[in-house]
């Protein structure tokens, strides 16, 4: 890691929300780690949390994140434990994960996304079988 990430990260606060790269994640300190999450809407809609709840069990088991509602029950994030981090610079690694896993999941949930009898992109087929446990 760059020295200049290291002070980027170093420099973030911890128990409040940031935004990098255009998401808003946050990292809040708990007795033996922290929660690293990162909001995937701050609305939705019963059919997106259904959705959801379909395929969370599984990304949860592939990408040791998990989906949660937020703590004001509006918004839909995703997260994952980190023991022994107290940190941003800690949570570097996962920070790059669940950033990346947060794309995943907005395109599964997107509102205007094709459904299964129209026309799906190879590459989303992909996504919905790991989501849904068929692939590695």
């Amino acid at each position: 890691m760059s020295d200049q990430l290291e002070l980027w990260l170093a420099g973030l606060p911890v128990d409040e929300a940031v935004v990098i790269d255009g998401e808003t994640v946050y990292l809040r300190r708990q007795a033996g780690g922290a929660e690293l999450g990162v909001y995937l809407l701050r609305e939705f809609t019963p059919a997106q949390l259904e959705e959801a709840a379909r395929a969370g069990f599984h990304s949860a088991r592939q990408f040791g994140a998990g989906l949660a509602v937020a703590d004001d029950g509006k918004a839909l994030v995703l997260n994952r434990w980190l023991p022994g981090v107290g940190e941003w610079l800690d949570a570097a690694g996962p920070l790059e994960d669940i950033l990346n896993q947060g794309a995943l999941w907005r395109a599964w949930l997107a509102p205007n996304r094709p459904r299964r009898d129209e026309g799906l992109s190879a590459q989303e087929q992909r996504i919905r079988a790991r989501f849904a446990g068929a692939l590695p």
